[in-house]
């Protein structure tokens, strides 16, 4: 087979933002440090564009999947395509298995399940020939049924060469890696936690000594509870004395649960309202503080800048983002507070906001590496022989 490409990444998409940050983050990766090699991203994540910003890695869009959440669990709902969820993942199925054959990659990384998202991957993995099939898997999965299926076992072991886990073992423990390696019955490349913040770094990030935001909050994607908390985050917020610094809240503005929204944050001269994109990462840098969902990617954005956050939980079903900021939380001073979003109270984010501006972080050793490592194992498996230098 003539390869037209060097390596293919693919991101699960459909809710939050974490899988398509990790994917970009190790694209662009693969970009600065092996420019003359030839790497695509495919996903249906619409905000893909401003996650890569200024970076130099090209993509092709694969129509939406939509997720809605009931009772913590993730369903399937209509698409912006309007195609229902099983029939988007048929064709979409038959996308990414005529992408493969048109454009022969070396190899393939795949984030978070063998199958990809309502098995698109399948048909693809299993016609390829001479394609190195990589699983790429963040350092908490939690109770993911799709992750921990006998089927994922099945897919993996007739078609995936290994698994790259995206954390730090020193930090989490063993546990996760000797229930991927008991499941997948391969044990994982750890290669440390994957951050889009680092590897964004490397394209000029903007760093004030003199840090003039009060903070910024991420509101990636919406659960059942985030409308009423965000109300209340915005009378907490609105009751900072302005010249503690401006609030800049980052949502998703092409939603028009967002827009509707935003009227809670009009009213207060402090805070302001923007869209999901590069610039975020500027703003954090240049932050006081940070109010975060635990999402893998938020995590890794707040401890790459290094101030201190306060993590919000959704209470999804897989307990993945309980369980990360448990470990994170115990192991760094930069996650001060850790809050259910559905409990929360005001005077309770009021409190801990106060004390991110007090506290004095202490220097946290965690292996932030992961997107440069992760190139340079995909680089080595596309046949470049200076891959580990």
């Amino acid at each position: 087979m003539n390869s037209i490409i060097d390596i293919l990444i693919y991101a699960h998409d459909g809710r939050g933002l974490g899988h398509v940050s990790r994917s970009v983050a190790i694209g662009l990766a693969v970009r600065r440090l092996f420019p003359h090699l030839s790497v695509l991203l495919i996903t249906g994540c619409k905000v893909t564009a401003e996650l890569i910003g200024d970076g130099d890695l090209d993509w092709i869009k694969l129509p939406s999947y939509k997720t809605s959440i009931s009772k913590g669990k993730s369903c399937g709902a209509m698409g912006a395509s309007n195609i229902d969820d099983k029939s988007l993942g048929d064709l979409r199925s038959d996308n990414i298995y005529s992408i493969i054959a048109a454009y022969k990659p070396k190899v393939v990384l795949a984030d978070h399940t063998p199958q990809g998202k309502h098995k698109e991957l399948v048909r693809a993995a299993e016609s390829s020939i001479n394609v190195t099939w990589i699983l790429g898997v963040r350092a908490v999965v939690g109770d993911v049924d799709k992750v921990w299926s006998n089927f994922s076992a099945r897919i993996f072991a007739a078609n995936y060469s290994n698994i790259i886990w995206y954390g730090d073992s020193a930090i989490t423990g063993h546990m996760e890696l000797d229930k991927l390696r008991d499941h997948y019955q391969k044990m994982p490349l750890e290669v440390g936690y994957v951050s889009r913040f680092n590897e964004l770094q490397h394209l000029g990030i903007n760093s004030s000594l003199d840090k003039k935001l009060a903070g910024v909050i991420s509101v990636p994607w919406f659960g059942e509870g985030t409308i009423i908390l965000l109300e209340k985050l915005s009378q907490v917020l609105g009751s900072f004395d302005p010249s503690e610094g401006l609030w800049k809240v980052y949502m998703n503005l092409k939603k028009s649960c967002c827009r509707d929204v935003n009227t809670f944050f009009e009213r207060f001269p402090n805070i302001i309202v923007e869209q999901i994109g590069p610039s975020f990462l500027t703003d954090l840098v240049n932050s006081r503080c940070a109010v975060i969902y635990g999402g893998y990617n938020s995590l890794t954005d707040v401890l790459g800048a290094k101030i201190p956050s306060v993590v919000l939980l959704r209470g999804m079903k897989d307990g993945e983002q309980e369980a990360h900021a448990a470990i994170l939380r115990g192991a760094s001073s930069k996650i001060v507070a850790v809050f259910a979003e559905d409990d929360v109270s005001t005077d309770s984010l009021r409190h801990a906001l106060e004390k991110c501006f007090k506290i004095n972080v202490t220097p946290f050793e965690i292996a932030l590496n992961g997107a440069a490592n992760a190139a340079r194992y995909l680089a080595k498996l596309a046949g470049v022989c200076d891959a580990d230098s």
